[in-house]
């Protein structure tokens, strides 16, 4: 491998992961406020990449423009589905919850097929193929762009939640739920308004990856898999860890397939991961619950 292509392939890879950041971070929040691991999460965010795709389709929308149409529809998505599903189980087993959000993510893609098909499906933009040369190292315009997005929008989670009153209840929640509630923080509602929040967010993931980004069916499955192996390599519930982890995955991703095959890049990370579990089983600051 040559420099040039090393380089190349290390710039790709932290954009990308900016954008995995993003989705990750909305499943790592959910975990630490309610200690659910939601493996619908990639499905969920699928839902909002076909909503890209038919907007655009029907009127015409840019991705990003779709992504604010659809913020306050996947909240509402979020609110139903912990009412319906999440709020009754949360005091039940790792593996009740999981089973329960399996068989959603099954039900999403079952749907997804019977709706849309089999078929790959992309959003065309002005900007698609549009590309900036920086000392020879090329960078997509879309790519780029949803980075920024994807890091501002972690950005602006993170300055929520350490600078607003909204964020002090979350963040008491999330540390001990009996304690906040005593100290007059109404816990069922932070919890339910965390989850409409944190699957609102995956919108804006979706406007950004459609940008750039295909969809099929079976789109979810890969995004749910990449997000719980973000947020356990930097640590159940630590946000700091799962934005660092995400850029690590990401990086790991695209120097793996540059250097091997596109084909063993899944081996690379699922090897990163393993490592992680036997040496940082607290996540990447050792400040995150034990995998």
């Amino acid at each position: 491998m040559t420099l040039e292509l090393l380089l190349q392939a290390a710039a790709s890879g932290l954009l990308l992961g900016g954008i995995y950041a993003l989705i990750a971070l909305s499943l790592a929040l959910i975990f630490g406020v309610m200690r659910v691991l939601n493996f619908a999460h990639g499905d969920l965010l699928l839902i909002a990449m076909y909503g890209t795709v038919l907007l655009n389709n029907a009127f015409g929308l840019h991705p990003y423009v779709s992504a604010l149409v659809l913020v306050p529809l996947m909240g509402a998505l979020g609110w139903a589905m912990f009412v319906a599903f999440i709020r009754p189980l949360l005091a039940s087993s790792v593996l009740m919850q999981a089973q329960l959000t399996i068989g959603i993510s099954f039900m999403i893609q079952s749907a997804a097929l019977m709706i849309f098909g089999a078929d790959l499906m992309i959003v065309h933009t002005e900007f698609e193929n549009s590309t900036w040369s920086i000392g020879g190292i090329v960078i997509g315009v879309p790519l780029f762009t949803a980075f920024v997005v994807a890091v501002c929008s972690c950005a602006f989670v993170g300055w929520f939640l350490t600078r607003t009153e909204t964020g002090y209840r979350i963040r008491a929640t999330a540390q001990d739920p009996v304690m906040a509630q005593l100290c007059g923080v109404a816990v069922p509602r932070v919890q339910k308004a965390v989850f409409a929040a944190s699957i609102a967010v995956l919108a804006i993931a979706a406007g950004s990856l459609m940008t750039f980004f295909h969809v099929t069916p079976h789109t979810g499955v890969q995004f749910s898999i990449l997000s719980l192996l973000i947020v356990v390599l930097g640590g159940l519930g630590d946000l700091k860890g799962t934005f660092v982890g995400a850029m690590l995955i990401g990086l790991a991703e695209s120097l793996a397939s540059a250097a091997f095959d596109s084909a063993l890049a899944p081996a690379v990370i699922y090897i990163l991961f393993g490592m992680a579990l036997l040496f940082r089983p607290r996540g990447l600051f050792g400040k995150g619950s034990i995998a």
